[in-house]
């Protein structure tokens, strides 16, 4: 047990005094730092120096007036610096793991930690109370298991600061890990004090360790002040470096961004140039991304656009650049290319890797790209060319049908520039009431009756002539002209059908939904509100999707299918058998009638696999109590076929080729007419 005379009453103020300065000091820095580990340490050296208060309280009234240890005022005293002891020591270490790890302690742990060493320091304070003023074994409960327990701490904070210090600059973190280290060793000296006062009743050495313990406070004060400048100078730093990378790579994907291609590009195009060889700039558009976005919501997609660009880091090599340019863009930098056809061999991997399922939110998703190449120093010398170039010829690729790469071409410019003026042109179709349908004549099999129609759109291009929805209907989907489009196709072609119904008799209108609007969250309510309008009966529109519509987001397809079907109107799946159907989700599509494609029909009687091909879907269909529709039948030797194999209804210039309104109505009356 200390003696106590002014020499340990003065260091043990001393103590004291130094820990309320560093509280106070480290209390200036939060305010200014904003550090949760600058509020730990400043907790610590306030609870330090309440503990050495009650210590010396305590110390006072056992040794110096000899008051009972069962005494209330002791025992409140006891109680204070057990817990501050121990809450103290927490602190510490709280802070010590927030500045090495930079991360905050899991606020759980923080409370029951806390609540754990207070009420142990509580518990130790309560232990061995009796009437004599000083107990060896009390001394050793209260002080020396602290002593221990900090020297434990100490010497694994010390190691800690000892192995970070490798990685950081400066001394702070170095005067720290040592400063931790002699107190640990002034810690384990106080185990050895009160062990040796319990058995052989020595008390040296306690003064000594007054002056020791007020210059290692000094020493860790002046460390943890050192630590706090460093850790701020790196996190400034790092501040710097991150600002640096956030301003040339995308944050999404963290791929580089535009500024950063382009410099790379320029670096390659230098160095290309003196060694005359040729590089690849690739352009790569997601085909359709806007419509997942659209009905899946911004997190899936952002979710689609990191796993696609995973994908495309991964077909190219260690030199390669991949950037994303914007939206659900991308863009390659390919140097050192010997041959035209290493780009395209690149082009088709990344396509082949594309098409296999992604798997975002629990949402199975088909993705594939439009890509185009531009080659140095044959489409370009300089960057904005190359890119530029590349930029048409993926068009040129999403022309073709997407899911494809086209290399440059110098009249794709020319082309662009069309595409620009088509769409300007077409705006002002809608409003000019150039668009027209045509209607072409479904058949039954059987009785060969005219049992429908599908509408077909035609543009009356004032200049240009009659076009068909090949000339029109790809810019009209990229530039979401396909909405209006689509909602004027629709409410014609019900109208329409009602007025025919009125004059010829039951007819029912197939309907074409393109990509985007089969996307649409609401479309089952402007499909009902189309036939309220218009007054046609559910059961006598059938409304038509593509295969490689259905599959894109086959989930989400299901569930509008069935929404569609709540209305009462029929599903047609158009093109079947061009695209990639899984034959699980077919029979889970809440569809009516299957249409066989026309490129199957249409060598059917001299290609054994078409003919096998439209055999076998045919057979499916009926299995899955489908009805099929056989496309594009254009001769006797078809029809006969088809009949053979019970196709259900045929269409094609076999019975008549689309026809305008007018047209079709005197065509259907004189078919009337004939029957009858």
């Amino acid at each position: 047990m200390p003696a106590f005379n002014p020499v340990t009453v003065i260091t043990s103020s001393a103590e004291t005094i130094a820990a309320i300065v560093m509280a106070i000091l480290l209390l200036g820095f939060l305010r200014q730092y904003r550090k949760s580990y600058l509020r730990h340490w400043t907790l610590s050296w306030a609870t330090l120096a309440a503990y050495d208060v009650a210590s010396s309280v305590g110390i006072a009234m056992g040794v110096g007036y000899s008051v009972p240890a069962s005494n209330p005022l002791r025992i409140i005293t006891a109680v204070a610096g057990g817990v501050f002891g121990y809450v103290s020591i927490a602190f510490l270490l709280f802070g010590i793991f927030e500045l090495l790890r930079r991360r905050p302690v899991r606020i759980r742990v923080y409370w029951r930690t806390l609540l754990a060493v207070a009420a142990f320091g509580a518990i130790t304070a309560l232990l061995f109370l009796s009437h004599d003023a000083v107990s060896p074994t009390r001394y050793f409960v209260r002080v020396g298991i602290r002593s221990l327990v900090a020297s434990i701490a100490y010497i694994a904070s010390s190691i800690a600061f000892w192995h970070v210090r490798k990685r950081r600059r400066g001394v702070g973190f170095t005067m720290f890990s040592v400063s931790l280290l002699l107190y640990a060793i002034q810690q384990a000296y106080q185990v050895g004090v009160t062990i040796g006062w319990r058995l052989f009743a020595q008390a040296a050495g306690t003064i000594y360790l007054g002056y020791i313990g007020f210059l290692l406070q000094a020493i860790a004060g002046m460390s943890m002040i050192a630590c706090l400048l460093e850790d701020e100078r790196e996190a400034s730093e790092l501040a710097t470096v991150e600002m640096e990378h956030l301003a040339y790579h995308d944050a999404l994907t963290g791929l580089p961004n535009r500024p950063l291609f382009m410099d790379r590009l320029i670096v390659a195009l230098a160095q290309a140039s003196r060694a005359n060889q040729k590089l690849a700039v690739f352009f790569l558009d997601l085909d359709r991304f806007k419509d997942i976005n659209d009905s899946l919501g911004h997190s899936t997609g952002d979710g689609l656009l990191k796993a696609v660009a995973e994908r495309i880091r991964r077909c190219v090599r260690e030199g390669d650049t991949v950037a994303r340019f914007g939206g659900d863009e991308f863009t390659l930098l390919i140097p050192r290319i010997d041959q035209i056809e290493d780009a395209a061999k690149i082009a088709q991997k990344i396509l082949e890797t594309l098409k296999i399922p992604f798997s975002i939110w629990d949402h199975e998703l088909f993705v594939t790209t439009s890509i185009g190449i531009s080659i140095y120093p044959a489409d370009g010398s300089d960057p904005e060319t190359l890119v530029r170039n590349a930029d048409s010829a993926m068009y040129r690729a999403k022309d073709q049908g997407r899911d494809n790469y086209q290399l440059y071409a110098p009249a794709m410019n020319a082309r662009a520039l069309e595409r620009l003026a088509l769409e300007n042109m077409l705006r002002k179709a809608l409003s000019h009431r150039e668009l027209v349908l045509f209607y072409q004549p479904i058949a039954d099999m059987r009785s060969k009756a005219i049992v429908g129609v599908e509408a077909l759109i035609r543009w009356r291009h004032p200049e240009l002539g009659l076009l068909s929805p090949a000339h029109f209907i790809s810019v009209a989907e990229t530039s979401g002209l396909i909405i209006p489009i689509g909602d004027w196709v629709l409410r014609t072609a019900c109208r329409q059908t009602k007025l025919w119904q009125k004059r010829v008799g039951e007819l029912t209108v197939a309907v074409n939904l393109s990509a985007r609007q089969f996307q649409q969250p609401n479309l089952a309510e402007e499909v009902a509100e189309v036939l309220e309008e218009t007054g046609l009966e559910a059961e006598y529109l059938e409304l038509e999707i593509t295969e490689s519509n259905a599959m894109q987001n086959a989930e989400n397809s299901i569930y509008m299918l069935r929404e569609l079907k709540a209305l009462g109107v029929r599903i047609a799946m158009d093109d079947f058998g061009t695209g990639y159907s899984s034959l699980n989700y077919l029979k889970k599509f809440p569809i009516d009638t299957l249409k066989l494609d026309q490129s199957f029909v249409r060598d059917i009687t001299t290609d054994p696999s078409d003919a096998a091909i439209a055999t076998a879907v045919i057979a499916m269909a009926h299995s899955l109590d489908l009805k099929v529709i056989g496309e594009g039948v254009e001769t006797e030797e078809q029809f006969s076929f088809l009949q053979k194999q019970k196709c259900d209804y045929i269409q094609g210039y076999l019975f008549s080729p689309p026809l305008p309104a007018e047209g079709l109505e005197q065509y259907l009356l004189e078919r009337k007419a004939a029957v009858s």
